[in-house]
This record gives C-alpha cells, structure tokens and sequence, in this order.
C-alpha cells in the first residue's frame, strides 16, 4: 500500500514580501485556504522551481513554520522538495525533513551540471536515506538538463522508501515501465497540460499547479479523471482548469509571476517573485 494517501497534490507558490524577504505566513494562509476548498495534500517549494532561490536556512525556517502550523487538518499531507545544485545543501535540507513532520518529499535532480546516471543515483540514494520519508522522484530533463533512465528508475525503485515518480520528461515511456514495478507505485502528471491523455498512458497521480486557483475544480475533473480514464472537455470546469493552467494569454510574463498576480487579485497579496521573474523592465536601462 502507498503511504501517500492522496494522489493529487497541489504545488504551492511561494510568497515573497516587497523586498524579496521570505513571507512563511502568507504561504501558510494560502495552503490554509486550499484546505478549506478541499485540497489535502500539497508540494511546497517543489514544483514551481522557486526552491533554487531559496537558502537552505530558508527551507529550514518555513518547514519549522510548517510544523508549527496548528490548524492543519489531521488527513492533510505535507510534501517538501528537495534538489540542490550542491549535494550537502540537499542532504542538509533532507536530514531536517526527517525530523520533521512533513510526509514525503519529491527529490529533484540538480539543475545544469547534468551528471552522470551513476552520479544521480549516488545523489539520490543519499537524500533517500537522509530524510529517510517516501519519495517521489521528480524527473524534468527540460529545466534540469538531465533525463532520468529507465534502468536508473529501477535501481532506485529497489528502495521500498520511493513510491512514485513525477514524469515531465518522455511521457509515453510510462505505459512500458508501469508493468514493471509495484502495483501501488504512483507515476505523476506535472500540471494539467495534456492531462487527459497522459492518465490514459498509465498516470495515477497528479501535482497541480492550477488548483492554486480552481480548488474545487480539479477536486472535481480528477476524480471524473481517474475514474473513466475520461473527461468531458468542455466541461466548465476543465475549461476553467484549462484557463488557469495556461497562464498569461499575453506571454509577457512567466506562470509563476501570473500566478502570484492571480491570487492577489481574488484572496489578498501575495506578493511578487525574486528577480528576474515578473522583470519586465529595467528603471534608467534602455531595452
């Protein structure tokens, strides 16, 4: 049985004050309002990638402001992630996690140094048994440079503590790998794009970024979703999913940005990204 109750998660931003200071309290108040809505698990500083501007004194800080928090509901899961371009760093953050009240964690690889399948593996084993929490590998060649191999999947697989992968990466290698490993290994969908077909390919899980906006929404399509591998795409509520999902329609700014923007606009500030995010001019440059 997977000791990860839920299979979707929601992947919370974290907030920021004015001066790009961390704001525990108003990352908390959000997931507080996601609980109210429905939502019983959540990724924090995971996979919205604002994890590699924070220290991890900071990490520390808001996991201890995480298990300080008293109003979480006794069937909410707390996920943390943890990737660091400098393994102690990662191994640091892993060990506080073990004493920590947090769940599970979702272990990114570190971005652009590309290592080795051997020198991933290493790393990873390592973080494994310092947090010593289930795990869900989070493979995304895209932002990292570096793609997860199958036979890599299955060394670490041998761990009982690795429960699931998130795959942004080749997607249809999943219907292969799935009748390989445990029956109750849980294969995540990062966000909503594609969603439909990617459960259809074998995805059992889910980490969304559009439920940050559309609690009740997603609540509502996953649960039609893993059910009949189906979903009616017009759907006011997948639209709104859809909507939420895709971000600025201008493409002036990036997801994270809009979102923060977004959440402002319908609860109360939750103020802005570290820099360059949400950059779109220099005062006294000449672009």
């Amino acid at each position: 049985m997977n000791p990860l109750t839920h299979t979707l998660h929601v992947a919370v931003p974290t907030a920021f004050d004015a001066h790009e200071q961390l704001d525990q309290q108003a990352t908390i108040d959000h997931i507080l309002r996601l609980q109210e809505e429905g939502i019983r698990s959540f990724l924090i500083c995971g996979s919205t990638g604002e994890q590699h501007s924070l220290t991890v004194t900071e990490k520390i800080s808001l996991i201890d402001a995480l298990a300080a928090e008293s109003r979480f509901s006794e069937e909410v899961e707390l996920l943390f992630g943890v990737a660091a371009i400098r393994y102690q760093e990662a191994q640091r953050l892993a060990a506080h996690i073990a004493r920590s009240s947090i769940s599970g964690i979702v272990l990114g690889f570190p971005p652009y140094l590309c290592p080795t399948q051997t020198e991933a593996i290493a790393y990873a084993k390592g973080l494994i048994q310092a947090a010593n929490k289930p795990v869900i590998l989070y493979n995304n060649p895209r932002r990292t440079g570096f793609d997860l191999s199958v036979e890599s999947l299955y060394t670490l697989a041998k761990d009982p503590r690795v429960i699931g992968l998130k795959e942004a990466g080749d997607v249809q290698r999943i219907a292969a790998i799935t009748s390989t490993l445990s029956a109750d290994f849980r294969f995540y969908a990062g966000g909503e794009q594609e969603l439909i077909q990617k459960v259809q390919l074998g995805f059992n899980g889910l980490s969304s970024m559009a439920g940050n906006l559309c609690p009740q929404e997603i609540i509502q399509c996953w649960q039609v979703l893993t059910h009949s591998k189906d979903l009616n795409t017009d759907d006011p509520a997948w639209l709104r999913i859809t909507t939420a999902a895709a971000g600025d329609p201008t493409k002036t700014i990036s997801y994270l940005p809009w979102l923060k923007a977004q959440l402002t606009a319908k609860y109360s500030s939750f103020g802005a990204c570290r820099n360059p995010l949400g950059m779109t001019h220099v005062e006294g440059a000449v672009l």
